[in-house]
């Protein structure tokens, strides 16, 4: 080694602060189901039925176990253990990992010791790490004067599984101990478990909604969907479609039930994972030029952004996915078209706020009568022959006024009859349809008031 150089090499220690300084445990824990819905993309990119993961977190050790597919011994020697993805690395389509620290930065976050292991079509190995070994671990290399030179060495070392399998399908298996205290207390404590099951539960949903099955601790999560109305007869959000980049981008905007405010504003997902949720602020155009700041008045929007790219590096997302970098190209193309959305939207949510008292029965008769399309339907959706354009609900605002002696009939029928009773009765509308079937039966039965 030439005599005048200066290291400049990371130390391991400071490489692992600085890597896990940034991430939350729950934000950690959902970065390892996003590695094992990557394998589920690999599998069958639309539908993950017969897929299954299982989380089991105790204040002794955390457990993720998928049938996802697994990877090959050669992508974790050249890929998967890397801090940091190689220039030469392949395309992970579909995936929002972009720079390679994942799964190691979800590792040294939750303890000290771990194992993975993986089986693939190809391989079945395991790796056993010790990190405060792995820490101390050095290597020497020779230099040009003849002497040896002591470095850190970062690699793994893996066996072949030839016994005492923790897999039996293609998949993988991570298991970690010897936890840090605050994690350890964290997995013990039933709060903190609520709090996991309703972030994957609503981050993931768009992976839930394909079928995959999530257990945490042997219970079984649930899709917390988004829903937009898109009704035949009624409301059809906003749409428009377009690629740059090597990125394709949908922005889809109208109305959704009352719920709670929060449910309110922009949903923006990266490859399918949901990236930033409810957004009510000046990122996604709230409170700019010639846009109102979001008020209580506008708890029906709902704006959902898609972005998708084989080229994961080109999503505008942040390192944490827990938001959107403003300053990337891709979103400055996109931004424009969910203020135009904004725009096309608001007015209608003007015209609702200006029932007074009312308003909110009107926002729960739509609720009530408007047909909803789920986020996955929502992204397969053709709507290009509405691109654009937001029609209001056919539901007359001045229905409201004439409530005040009337009471509400709902019930659920087969659609197809639905239609066919809609169609012969020449209604615009299925709540046309039940006006005109209730005056029918009066009419039949020749009712008078008592």
């Amino acid at each position: 080694m030439e005599s005048n150089i200066i290291q400049g090499n990371p130390t391991k220690s400071f490489f692992i602060q600085m890597i896990t300084r940034d991430i939350t445990i729950n934000d950690a824990i959902v970065d390892l189901l996003d590695n094992s819905i990557d394998g589920a993309s690999r599998i069958s990119p639309d539908d993950y039925s017969g897929l299954r993961i299982d989380l089991t977190l105790t204040k002794h050790e955390f457990i993720v176990k998928d049938n996802c597919g697994g990877f090959s011994l050669e992508t974790a020697q050249k890929y998967a253990f890397r801090f940091g993805r190689p220039d030469d690395a392949p395309e992970t389509r579909g995936s929002v990992g972009r720079f390679g620290i994942g799964m190691k930065r979800a590792l040294f976050k939750i303890g000290k010791q771990f194992i993975v292991e993986s089986q693939s079509d190809a391989d079945h190995f395991r790796i056993n790490v010790d990190v405060e070994e792995w820490k101390n671990k050095k290597t020497e290399i020779p230099s040009t004067d003849g002497h040896q030179t002591t470095i850190d060495d970062w690699s793994f070392r893996y066996e072949n599984v030839t016994q005492y399998p923790n897999l039996l399908d293609n998949g993988t298996y991570i298991k970690v101990t010897n936890l840090f205290k605050e994690v350890s207390e964290l997995f013990a404590d039933e709060a903190f478990l609520n709090a996991l099951r309703n972030d994957i539960e609503r981050l993931l949903n768009f992976s839930l909604e394909k079928k995959i099955e999530i257990y945490l601790n042997n219970q079984p999560l649930t899709c917390r969907d988004i829903k937009i109305f898109n009704d035949s007869d009624g409301s059809k959000p906003y749409f428009i479609e377009e690629t740059k980049n090597n990125v394709t981008y949908k922005v889809i905007a109208g109305l959704g039930e009352v719920g709670v405010p929060s449910a309110s504003g922009w949903y923006i997902y990266c490859n399918d994972r949901l990236v930033l949720e409810a957004d009510k602020s000046e990122i996604t155009g709230w409170g700019t030029p010639s846009i109102p700041k979001w008020h209580i008045d506008y708890v029906m929007f709902r704006g959902i952004v898609f972005f998708d790219s084989p080229d994961t590096i080109n999503l505008p997302l942040t390192t944490t996915k827990k938001g959107i970098d403003a300053t990337s190209e891709i979103y400055k193309f996109a931004l424009p078209y969910m203020k135009d959305a904004l725009q096309k939207v608001i007015p209608f949510l003007k015209k609702v706020t200006k029932l007074g008292d009312q308003a909110n029965e009107y926002r729960k008769l739509l609720g009530e009568n408007e047909e909803k399309i789920s986020v996955a339907a929502m992204k397969q959706h053709d709507y290009s022959h509405e691109a654009k354009k937001f029609v209001f609900p056919n539901l007359e605002i001045d229905v409201i006024a004439q409530k005040k002696d009337t009471v509400r009939i709902g019930y659920d029928v087969n659609k197809r009859l639905a239609n066919q009773a809609k169609n012969h009765s020449k209604s615009k509308s299925f709540m046309e349809l039940g006006k005109y079937t209730f005056e029918y039966y009066l009419k039949m039965e020749e009712l008078e008031d008592e």
